[in-house]
């Protein structure tokens, strides 16, 4: 059997939910994986990473992300799955979804992962998935209140669909006990004074409260960046960007995630991060705002603790909370909750068995 996939993004760059996707249907039927992936100029392919596939790049002239550079990068991915000719076809995110238009010959069955927000993409997008809904055998989301909207907008309303969340592979390893911790709390991600609320952490007072920022500071301008970079080494530790092996290998060690970024959009308000399921599966109770998603978890399981709003203020009574519990029962009592909902739900095999189900018809 041969099963194709048609990413949105660089493999190895982002998305991780992708290539477990694949590696657990390759596993299921036993399946050859092929993957088409859009060539960025200053992304090198990490092909080595995905030994199991077969992988091809969609070259343009054009930035693949640009409007021009999409067009050419579906007609190169339709070309390229025309020749494979699979007998199942993976779609991530509407950016992909218009191959649909342009295939010869259609796989016996569909897959459309949906885990950007349509709208972002623009009204035109809105209406191809309208029309190509018909084409779809299953749609999958990532978080329930995003797939209740665009089940409406875009009139999935026949095309079975389901919600998987963006959980790691269940492990067996064990969270570190609380004297292996380092009594900090971790941010991973953008830095960004707008989407991320980077300006909270500048104004933190110098040294009050032990938190390690990870990741890339995004600027309007370089001196911006640069600003920006100064206030937050003040305020809090600044510790650059590591890969996604060495943080999960980094983060083990601190008490708390910091789980939080502007919902000012439909798409941010119901993101469904990769490193809130992590962190949890980790054993680091998240330290979140009330996205969605992150209140139904952190209530439901009682694994983290959870800010009343995205305001500074209540970044700061969260702050005063989470620490004051640390060194307590109630915060081992979190840690423990953390595990339990990662063996119980939260890793991507027990994710992965409600998608099996849908799988009755053999491709």
């Amino acid at each position: 059997m041969r099963i194709g996939c048609i990413s949105d993004v660089t493999m190895g760059y982002g998305s991780p939910q992708i290539g477990l996707l694949l590696e657990s249907l390759a596993g299921r039927y036993q399946a050859e994986i092929l993957v088409v992936e859009p060539s960025i100029p200053a992304l090198a392919p990490r092909h080595n990473r995905f030994p199991r596939f077969r992988m091809r790049s969609g070259h343009t002239a054009f930035h693949p992300h640009t409007a021009v550079g999409r067009i050419e990068y579906v007609l190169e991915a339709a070309r390229i799955i025309d020749e494979w000719a699979p007998d199942l076809l993976v779609i991530c995110c509407t950016f992909s979804l218009p191959v649909l238009f342009k295939l010869r010959r259609r796989p016996g069955y569909v897959i459309y992962y949906s885990y950007e927000s349509i709208p972002h993409y623009g009204e035109f997008d809105v209406e191809m998935n309208r029309h190509l809904a018909r084409r779809i055998d299953l749609i999958v989301f990532p978080e329930e209140n995003r797939a209740a909207l665009e089940i409406g907008r875009c009139r999935f309303g026949d095309v079975p669909k389901l919600v998987l969340y963006n959980c790691p592979r269940r492990t067996d390893r064990l969270p570190l006990p609380r004297e292996e911790r380092s009594g900090r709390l971790i941010y991973a991600g953008m830095i960004d004074a707008v989407e991320t609320y980077a300006d909270y952490y500048a104004k933190l007072p110098a040294g009050k409260y032990p938190i390690d920022l990870y990741g890339p500071i995004r600027a309007p301008s370089e001196d911006e960046r640069k600003t920006l970079r100064s206030r937050l080494e003040n305020s809090v530790g600044y510790c650059g960007y590591i890969g996604s092996g060495e943080l999960a290998e980094v983060r083990r060690h601190y008490i708390y995630s910091l789980v939080m970024w502007n919902p000012g959009s439909e798409n941010q308000l119901y993101a469904a991060p990769n490193k809130f399921f992590e962190s949890i599966a980790e054993g680091v109770p998240p330290l979140s705002a009330p996205h969605p998603q992150c209140k139904k978890i952190v209530e439901g399981y009682g694994c983290g603790v959870l800010m009343s709003d995205w305001s500074d203020t209540a970044l700061l009574a969260g702050l005063d909370r989470a620490l004051s519990l640390y060194r307590t029962n109630q915060w081992d009592a979190m840690v423990s909750k953390c595990q339990a909902a990662f063996v119980e739900e939260l890793n991507w095999e027990r994710q992965f068995e409600k998608l099996e189900l849908h799988l009755t018809r053999q491709p």
